[in-house]
């Protein structure tokens, strides 16, 4: 399964709206990396039973790295609640590597269609969601952060999506975090999560052998090819967070995420 140029050059654009994506809400940018992977691994003839196992292992671990910039640029904007992070990322780490050994055993028409109905409530969060600050943040105890940082790692690692969409809410309703550091503090915990799924992944041998440059499930080629852009990108969307509201472009997206759970469904 050849990339060739042109296929390189999509993966470069597309990485740039996975980077912004990744630093203006936090989210890792999985939830534009998977359903591309799902296209181009299936219009290049990979093994079905592989497709979703591939495209998941494939988004986390560019998510490693457009996260890392996003987490970068929201340290440097003061947007970061570092003081949770030590409890959020060991527990997400664990939950994600967890679920990395797992999804491997799981039918890949499962896992598609569990995605699909997250990325369905998402869009609904996106489009009805109202900017809330509900007052100072709270003083969790240390299990509740654990067991939060633990249902991050294990989305991450059933989805490829890197854990954003649950911590954020988490973060809000539960923590009562401000509205202007979740994207922040969801980036400094979720690319933890995203590290321990993707090396998962990696240490998994695929049931049917794979051409091309592969380390486990992970295509290295591809990875690289929207790591490159995304990079900059998560910078650019952070500097975005800081600068204009979200509410729009979140509306927008949550229609993009309708009609990509539509397609997950039908190829499903």
């Amino acid at each position: 399964m050849p990339i060739d140029v042109t296929t390189v050059l999509s993966l470069l654009g597309i990485g740039i709206a996975v980077g912004i994506s990744a630093g203006f809400i936090g989210i890792g940018g999985g939830v534009i990396m998977v359903p591309v992977l799902l296209e181009l691994f299936r219009a290049q003839g990979m093994p079905p039973e592989l497709i979703v196992h591939v495209a998941m292992g494939t988004s986390l671990t560019v998510g490693v790295l457009s996260v890392s910039s996003s987490a970068f640029k929201h340290h440097k904007q003061g947007n970061v609640i570092w003081k949770v992070v030590p409890w959020l990322a060991p527990a997400s780490m664990a939950g994600s590597w967890i679920a990395s050994q797992l999804a491997v055993g799981i039918p890949g028409t499962w896992l598609q269609k569990g995605l699909a109905l997250v990325l369905l409530l998402a869009a609904i969060r996106f489009l009805t969601e109202k900017r809330v600050d509900l007052g100072p943040m709270r003083q969790l105890p240390w299990y509740a952060w654990l067991l939060m940082g633990l249902g991050t790692g294990l989305f991450a690692g059933l989805t490829g999506l890197a854990g954003g969409l649950v911590l954020i809410p988490a973060l809000a309703y539960i923590a009562h975090a401000a509205t202007g550091k979740l994207a922040g503090t969801s980036s400094g915990t979720v690319l933890f999560a995203a590290l321990a799924g993707s090396i998962g992944y990696m240490m998994q041998t695929p049931a049917v052998e794979l051409d091309g440059v592969y380390i486990g499930h992970v295509n290295l080629l591809v990875a690289a090819s929207l790591a490159v852009t995304s990079v900059p990108g998560a910078q650019l969307g952070a500097w975005l967070n800081k600068k204009a509201g979200a509410a729009r472009y979140k509306k927008i997206f949550g229609v993009f995420l309708i009609l990509v759970v539509i397609r997950l469904f039908l190829t499903a």
